[in-house]
């Protein structure tokens, strides 16, 4: 009997023993999955995930970890893994409209447009007066809108890139500033507990004409710029005004909000003897919202930025701020013209009648797209597409463009996906050949006399040379009246060389504009004395 109770009591006490471990097992995962949900929560999609993946193989019915997955690498940019968790548990109860708005910008940034038109019809059935969606679907469909103007752009990658990212360049006295988080060379570094790499620094960089390739800028090496400018966490995006004398930077906060978490925020900074100093910072920073992505105005008194402060359309918004009175006003929100629910940044002012900006909201080729929107005072106009190739598939933002609309930068991740961003330069409105040029031909007899008549040069015989390859591309006249018309085939270098009706020959070079708007009737002028005078030269 005594027997019989002691295999009882060693059963039940098996029994407790497994029912605890199951209890511990039970708990610990749970335990996990808060740690799990709180990473994602605080944005630390690399965290979360890592740990959503290890629980899913543990539970793998699971139909709440698979979105969850889905959605971290969703915003980690990884959008053929957020495709490959999304579809694991398609049509499920619990699937938002939210869940699919995020599978059809995955499935879209990978340039599968016919599928992506399908889940956001998916979509609509779920929201059918969703009008951005409607938009993205009449976009995708008419997606070859977005290449007409192609030929007019040139983009390349700079040789400052590397296998870390690198974006938001802007051009600052004879180089170039621009973010990166490449790793240092020192002892200790600092990397972001979120994505474990070294924190975004300031780098500059000095431009010089390539002496090889014609209108090609080369960076010389990089060195780090103002360090005493940021908090030693993240440096942000910034803008010069007052002729590079001032300028408003973005940098992770000092102080911590209750969570632990920092935000971005604005400094304005001012240079000193060559030196640049943080002077004050912006007034409506917060520990509550990020302030990031600053464009103002040459004179320092308009100001946009972006943030998802509370009381927006959704994600980032684009606000603006005016300097009045010796204080800066209350952002404003510009409205659902310009913002949507999902995330509108990297405003650029350019020329005080543009605005530029990236959104994933309005309709484009693909992740985030670059966007613009004429201003007339504080009024914007119809938002437009910047189209290919400025924009891909993948994200395009950070845009900069100089003050003749030739030439500029952006930052896009189009080359290796994720967070690998790059920095891109392109030229604007570029020459489209054939090319037809005309005008008039006309002569002088003396260089050294002002009084000397410019005469029509009638009935001459022209040679358009292409010097690289030394050969005629083109023979024919002037007319009575000095006309012609020139026909350029394609890009090259090119000398004209005229014949008189004396016989008199005459050798110009011929300079093609590289943009179209530079493009006008040419006159051409010969001064026959100095042509002689080389001919003496030769002869002697």
């Amino acid at each position: 009997m005594k027997r019989a109770l002691s295999i009882v009591g060693l059963l039940a006490m098996i029994s407790c023993s497994q029912a605890w471990c199951q209890e511990t097992i039970f708990t610990l995962l749970k335990k996990k999955s808060r740690l799990a949900d709180e990473y994602y929560q605080h944005k630390n999609y690399q965290a979360a995930v890592s740990i959503y993946e290890k629980l899913y193989k543990r539970d793998p019915l699971s139909t709440t970890l698979p979105v969850k997955i889905a959605r971290s690498y969703y915003f980690l940019k990884e959008y053929k893994k957020a495709i490959s968790a999304f579809e694991s548990k398609r049509n499920h109860p619990d699937e938002t409209t939210e869940d699919l708005f995020y599978y059809a910008e995955s499935v879209s940034a990978t340039g599968d447009y016919k599928k992506a038109i399908s889940i956001y019809r998916e979509f609509l059935k779920k929201k059918p007066d969703d009008a951005i969606i409607t938009q993205k679907i009449w976009r995708l469909n008419n997606i070859q809108y977005l290449y007409e103007d192609s030929l007019h752009y040139a983009v390349r990658s700079i040789s400052l890139n590397t296998t870390n990212g690198e974006l938001c360049a802007v051009p600052y006295k004879n180089g170039l500033l621009y973010l990166s988080n490449r790793k240092e060379a020192q002892i200790v570094e600092k990397t972001d507990g979120r994505t474990g790499k070294p924190f975004y620094k300031s780098y500059y960089s000095v431009t010089v004409a390539d002496s090889i390739k014609q209108n090609i800028l080369a960076y010389k090496k990089a060195t780090l710029f103002g360090r005493n400018l940021y908090s030693g966490l993240h440096a942000g995006s910034m803008a010069f005004y007052q002729h590079q004398k001032k300028m408003i930077l973005t940098s992770t906060g000092q102080r911590t909000k209750e969570t632990g978490l920092r935000t971005l925020q604005l400094f304005f900074a001012t240079e000193q003897e060559g030196h640049w100093e943080i002077t004050h910072s912006f007034p409506f920073n917060s520990n509550a919202y990020s302030i990031s992505d600053p464009t103002i105005n040459e004179a320092g008194t308009v100001l946009y930025f972006s943030s998802d402060m509370k009381g927006g359309f959704g994600g980032k918004d684009i606000y603006r701020s005016y300097y009045q009175n010796n204080q800066w006003t209350r952002p404003e929100n510009l409205g659902d013209a310009i913002n949507t629910p999902y995330d509108e940044a990297y405003p650029f002012l350019y020329k005080d009648n543009t605005l530029y900006f990236s959104s994933n909201g309005h309709p484009g080729l693909g992740g985030l797209d670059i966007f613009k929107a004429p201003l007339q005072g504080k009024e914007l106009g119809e938002v437009v597409n910047a189209g290919y190739p400025i924009n891909t598939q993948a994200d395009e933002f950070g845009i900069t463009i100089d003050s003749l609309s030739t030439h500029g930068y952006f930052s896009s991740n189009r080359n290796k996906g994720g967070f690998d961003d790059d920095i891109f330069e392109f030229d604007i409105d570029l020459q489209t050949y054939p090319l037809e040029i005309s005008g008039w031909m006309k002569y002088k007899e003396f260089n050294w006399s002002e009084h000397s008549e410019l005469k029509v040069f009638a009935n001459a015989e022209f040679f358009l040379i292409d010097n690289l390859r030394d050969v005629i591309v083109q023979h024919g006249y002037t007319d009575d009246t000095g006309n012609f018309t020139w026909t350029i085939p394609y890009f090259s270098k090119y000398r004209i060389r005229v014949v008189g009706p004396e016989n008199d020959e005459h050798v110009v070079s011929l300079e093609i504009p590289t943009s179209r708007k530079m493009l006008s009737k040419h006159e051409v002028v010969i001064v026959k004395d100095a042509f002689k005078a080389i001919e003496n030269q030769n002869k002697k």
